[in-house]
């Protein structure tokens, strides 16, 4: 373990306001944690017994930063500085003293304290001991009952971290899930966006299963699907992302930092995958999470779109899910053919478009899934593994020069066929692009000939 007696003198943001701190001011919780394992904390909670308005204000202006209330009702201020991303929560301590407010929190390695005036280092339940053995252990279940959230909390450390979940914990998880259903949606959002995050993120969901967190989300549209057999697939799907996530730039050349960009705040592309990998197989009625009689790729999308509003995820992060859940039928069909054709492919670029990287993906987790499971058939992996590098070399090689590079445009269409501007122009480049695809135009002068010949 890492020593904390350097923490605030070698911290620059620390350093300079170490003066502002008054008697009994502690350094507790993830800032601690992260400090022992190693890590540079980049959040750090306070808890003062003086009073954390004004100290925060100190704060603020020392380092030319605002103070605001994060929750007045439980005294957190906070301070987020601009540019170096470090953020400051002050907060009144939850009793008598310090020790008695570390008892209130929701792990153990999470109560640890340091007096940053004297540098004492508090633990009082052993949290030490337990962040050197790699192990997560609650509090008490009166403290999850306090606030269930504390329930995705312990799985999200555990996948982040890595540690492993106590028998005595795992057992208070089950029994407090079902409070999980009155949790605020914002809350168990951040909780999906903190652990998706994680470069084994997809976990996520194989942890909340077993803890019966799944079925007691606050997300309504959820619980009948999950009791469909069909459901488990979603969790294969999940299961088998992470690791073509990891391996993505060897199946798809080029594909840079592409999946690192975020949909929103704090939520990059891959982590967006890694929700969509498990959607996907939501309202499935097939034993291999794809649509069978009375269901449809629609009606995957569409559950997958009830799920993001329903933990408030950005409209932005719903259209990319549903567009790439949409898109697996596109895919579906190209495998079907030994031969895909050009415009089968054009087609599904252009429906895809700019997630193609997500939906080659998808297919690709699919499809290791489906060969895990000794009842359903499924294409040889080199099989599969050529069918997406064709549809990948042809997205990267032609499909995005043809889009850069049109042989005529709108202006081109209204002149030639005497339209007013509207959908049917739109309809008539689509029918030059998917003619240039074929080869049957490739030239401005024959794209115009082309045109000509539409029958309308």
């Amino acid at each position: 373990m890492h020593d904390l007696s350097k923490l605030v003198s070698q911290n620059p943001e620390l350093r300079s306001i170490r003066d502002l701190f008054a008697g009994e001011t502690y350094l507790v919780g993830g800032c601690i944690r992260d400090t022992l394992l190693g890590h540079q904390p980049k959040d750090f909670d306070i808890v003062t017994f003086s009073d954390p308005w004004r100290m925060a204000q100190s704060i603020g202006e020392r380092l030319a930063s605002t103070a605001f209330w994060m929750d007045k009702t439980r005294g957190v201020v906070r301070i987020a500085l601009q540019g170096s991303g470090v953020t400051i929560d002050l907060s009144s301590p939850k009793g008598e003293d310090i020790r008695e407010d570390l008892l209130q929190r929701d792990i153990t390695i999470n109560a640890m304290g340091l007096d940053v005036v004297t540098g004492e280092f508090i633990d009082p339940l052993c949290g030490l001991d337990d962040l050197e053995h790699g192990i997560i252990r609650v509090i008490s279940g009166e403290n999850l009952s306090d606030d269930p959230l504390r329930v995705l909390r312990c799985l999200r450390f555990s996948l982040s971290l890595g540690f492993a979940i106590v028998e005595s914990t795992s057992v208070m998880l089950k029994k407090y899930a079902p409070e999980l259903r009155n949790a605020a949606a914002e809350r168990v959002k951040l909780e999906f966006v903190n652990a998706l995050g994680s470069p084994h993120g997809a976990r996520f969901f194989s942890l909340m299963e077993r803890a019966h967190v799944l079925d007691n989300l606050p997300v309504p549209a959820l619980q009948q699907h999950l009791a469909h057999p069909a459901a488990r697939h979603a969790l294969r799907i999940a299961g088998e992302m992470d690791g073509f996530i990891y391996d993505a730039a060897a199946l798809l050349p080029g594909i840079g930092q592409t999946l690192a960009s975020e949909v929103e705040a704090g939520l990059s592309r891959a982590a967006v995958l890694r929700l969509a990998s498990f959607l996907s197989g939501l309202g499935a009625t097939d034993d291999r999470g794809l649509p069978g009689p009375g269901g449809s790729w629609e009606e995957q999308a569409h559950q997958a779109r009830a799920f993001c509003g329903a933990l408030r995820f950005s409209s932005r992060t719903s259209a990319m899910i549903q567009r790439v859940i949409l898109c697996q039928g596109h895919v579906h069909e190209i495998l079907s053919h030994d031969e895909p054709s050009l415009l089968s492919i054009h087609n599904l670029c252009e429906a895809a478009s700019p997630y193609l990287a997500e939906v080659l993906l998808l297919t690709r987790a699919r499809k290791a899934s489906e060969k895990r499971d000794q009842k359903a058939a499924s294409l040889d992996s080199k099989v599969i593994n050529n069918l997406i590098s064709k549809i990948w070399s042809y997205e990267q090689e032609t499909y995005r020069v043809h889009v850069r590079s049109p042989l005529i445009d709108g202006r081109d269409v209204i002149r030639i066929l005497g339209v007013s501007p509207g959908p049917q122009v739109g309809q008539a480049l689509g029918m030059i692009a998917q003619a240039r695809a074929q080869g049957l135009v490739g030239t401005r002068e024959e794209a115009l000939r082309y045109l000509l010949q539409i029958p309308w």
